[in-house]
């Protein structure tokens, strides 16, 4: 299929990118990358097509019906500066709950004949309505009990030693449980506490604000001109069975989704990160549904198909995560015949967002491999992951087998209890700073190492403090996230939640993990291993020269750089000893936090995952041994640096598979480039599918996949009007090729180029 017509596809409105409040700490709030172009506003949004398209990307709600968002951010900012919390007088919880109260009545709401989902005011996800109060609030709760803090946290930053972030912004709901619930079974169990303290008070308000937010939409609904209209007569009946009870049909459960978003993501202002596995989920909703003719496939295609819409034309860089498959508890797979539908949907519809996590086993039937595989090759914004590896990272953390058996997957490609945990996630540490502070020291005749095992101490040494030093200024950093952004619509979501008395998001789980995110892996062990080889072992270079020459930025000694760019000695190409020192010093980073207390009840764990931090830690980062210059991107993920992998990917995967997952509680990611030619035809599927249980079977989690030829690339740099469709994936989400920077093109270009076919 010509990459050109894959099908209709959004283009990403240029953002206006991730505010940093004063201080430096920034909030993970979705960090938003520019795109590289506008796509203009059609004079009149009069088909489904054009609506679906903008929905989420424009203001289509009835301004009769309640506020803008201009105001609702007024509105809030008037409530939060009117309050006496700055006094004493009044509890956050209280504000927060009045702000929420008031967001849910003046939201303007809107429908559509176009359309069997809700659309409100609020539709701009990085202007929220309670965006601006929560960072000032954040910064207030610092001073309070740790005066100090946010200097800390900016002079990390500004040294180059980590990016620590204040994460109030992401959610996994047990969608589990709260569909058996519905929105009226939420408010009946938060009523039947009696406890009269902030967090029940604010509990007990957000659910009856919820019931209100239906009654809204109803009243709305029925008093539009189009109610009588196919979609809106099924929106109608479904919402009125939502606001006496739990979901009945497979729609129902679309619209309960659907509105639970709405009151989480740009009300509450917590970013809802997962949609959960809804073959498995859906199922019995879907089977009731055809056997009393309350549906048909065809019904449900397009049904399914205006759900994800609403998903994709939000404009959310990093995608919304929904994943699919599983393991029953009798060891069978949960893979269902939806699951095909679902995956046939998605392959027709051909957006970059929703992004779908596959869970693969030894289990999974060989028609989702087929479809899969073939999906891959056609760019579709599908990560497969091992579920095997999945579980044998998470028992370091304590997790039993059960819980193990049906991790939920959340975010990017991470991983959690179902029910019984969260993680907050916005914090890098910079592995390659301790290569370029040596370095420096070693320039100045600060430091000497007589033999590679010196010049390694001293890396971990600094590592460690780095480290250390993170770990202690997030413990600090996380003991008051209740108070910076109340979880109200989660807190109603999760039972453990509500039987402890305590906020979802900040201690209301069995498991309250923090993430650190390793951050340029291998280019932190390519230059370990460059040191090694031409200074210690080959003597090309002494120390103090070489140091000199990287402050220099390489200036007047290309051919050495190019020689240590290119030498074979490298992670990524299945060499033992690069193998060797890539364990240790992922080993030696983990062992200093993984597993040890958090600040809100938990356990620290490891991403191998940097989202976009490997372009952020290499901007401030002078030139590493490994031949990089300064400035330059990082290593991405868990991926080898670009030219690393001159054994192909067999030899690649040898490398990752030297790294135990085990040193990566809640997951790690693998980015992978294949040739279309290697997976061409029945013999390139087969050979496909060979590929990825060979990475699962040595402990591969994540499989970030690929499959473009560097050929396509460059002629869609050339000649992107021909390319409009054309995805590439990033780290656990899909983008439009055409919609990222030309420097990130570039690099793509490089590391397939630099690959041996």
């Amino acid at each position: 299929m010509p990459l050109n017509v894959i099908g209709p596809l959004l283009a990403v409105v240029l953002s206006t990118g991730v505010e940093i409040p004063d201080g430096g700490v920034p909030m993970n709030d979705g960090g938003h990358q520019y795109t590289t172009r506008m796509e203009k506003r059609p004079a009149a949004i009069a088909d489904e097509a054009a609506y679906l398209k903008w929905k989420w990307r424009t203001n289509l709600a009835d301004p009769a019906t309640g506020m803008d968002n201009d105001a609702l951010r007024a509105g809030v900012k008037r409530i939060a500066d009117e309050s006496g919390w700055k006094d004493g007088r009044e509890d956050w919880y209280d504000v927060a709950a009045r702000c929420f109260d008031f967001l849910v009545d003046n939201v303007a709401i809107g429908f559509s004949k176009y359309d069997g989902f809700p659309a409100i005011s609020a539709w701009d996800r990085h202007r929220r309505p309670m965006k601006a109060i929560l960072w000032e609030h954040a910064a207030a709760v610092d001073d309070k009990y740790f005066p100090g803090l946010r200097e800390k946290v900016a002079q990390m930053r500004k040294e180059g030693r980590a990016s620590i972030g204040k994460d109030f912004d992401h959610s996994a709901p047990d969608w589990a449980d709260i569909l058996k619930l519905g929105f009226p079974g939420m408010k009946a169990r938060v009523d039947s506490y009696s406890q009269d303290t902030p967090f029940y008070r604010a509990e007990k308000r957000a659910a009856a604000a919820t019931m209100r937010f239906l009654d809204r939409l109803i009243a709305t609904a029925k008093a539009h001109p189009d109610a009588a209209t196919p979609w809106m007569r099924k929106e109608i009946a479904s919402l009125e069975r939502l606001r006496v009870g739990p979901p009945q049909t497979v729609f129902d459960v679309m619209e309960f989704t659907m509105v639970y978003f709405i009151l989480s993501e740009p009300l509450n202002y917590f970013q809802v990160r997962t949609l959960d596995n809804i073959d498995v989920r859906w199922w019995p909703y879907y089977q009731a549904d055809l056997a009393t003719g309350r549906t048909t496939e065809a019904e449900f295609r397009e049904d399914f198909r205006h759900f994800i819409w609403q998903f994709g034309s939000i404009d959310n860089y990093w995608g919304h995560p929904i994943y699919l498959g599983g393991t029953n508890s009798d060891g069978t797979s949960a893979y269902n015949s939806l699951s095909l539908v679902i995956l046939d949907v998605v392959e027709k519809t051909a957006l970059p967002t929703p992004k779908f996590q596959l869970k693969m086993a030894k289990n999974t039937p060989d028609e989702i491999w087929r479809k899969a595989l073939d999906m891959l090759r056609k760019h579709a914004p599908l990560c497969l992951m091992g579920e095997e590896s999945m579980a044998r990272s998470m028992k370091p953390v304590g997790l039993t087998d059960e819980e193990c058996r049906d991790l939920l997957i959340w975010g990017c490609f991470e991983y959690l209890p179902r029910g019984k945990g969260n993680c907050t996630s916005a914090t890098d540490v910079y592995l390659p700073q301790p290569v370029t502070e040596i370095m420096s020291n070693a320039a100045k005749g600060n430091f000497t190492a007589a033999t590679f095992d010196d010049f390694k101490r001293e890396y971990f040494r600094i590592l460690h403090a780095n480290t250390d030093r993170t770990v202690e200024l997030l413990r600090d950093s996380e003991r008051h996230l209740a108070e910076v952004n109340p979880a109200l619509v989660l807190s109603l979501a999760v039972g453990s939640a509500l039987e402890k008395g305590v906020d979802a998001f900040s201690l209301g789980y069995k498991y309250n993990f923090t993430a650190i995110s390793e951050c340029g892996f291998a280019t932190a062990v390519d230059s370990l291993l460059a040191v090694k080889e031409f200074v210690y072992d080959k003597g090309a270079v002494s120390l103090a020269e070489l140091g000199k020459i990287l402050a220099e930025d390489w200036k007047g000694n290309e051919e050495l750089r190019l020689r240590m760019k290119n030498s074979k000695l490298k992670w990524g190409c299945g060499n033992a000893e690069a193998d060797a020192l890539a364990r240790e010093v992922i080993e030696g980073f983990t062992s200093r936090f993984v597993g040890k207390p958090n600040g809100r009840g938990g356990v620290f764990v490891c991403y191998g995952l940097n989202s976009r931090g490997f372009i952020r830690g290499g901007q401030m980062t002078g030139a590493t041994p490994d031949g990089r210059k300064a400035g330059d991107h990082f290593s991405k993920n868990m991926a080898p640096s670009v030219g690393a992998e001159t054994e192909g990917i067999t030899g690649s995967i040898r490398s990752y598979g030297a790294v135990a997952p085990e040193n990566f509680p809640c997951g790690s990611i693998y980015d992978v480039m294949i040739h279309p030619s290697t997976v061409a035809g029945e013999k390139g599927l087969r050979a496909f599918r060979v590929l990825a249980e060979r990475f699962f079977a040595g402990g591969g989690v994540a499989l970030n996949i690929n499959v473009v030829s560097p050929e396509t690339l460059r002629d869609a740099q050339r000649h992107p009007e021909k390319y409009e469709n054309l995805q590439v994936r990033v780290a656990g989400w899909n983008i439009r090729w055409n919609d990222i920077p030309r420097v990130e093109q570039d690099e793509y270009i490089r590391r397939l180029e630099s690959m041996p076919w």
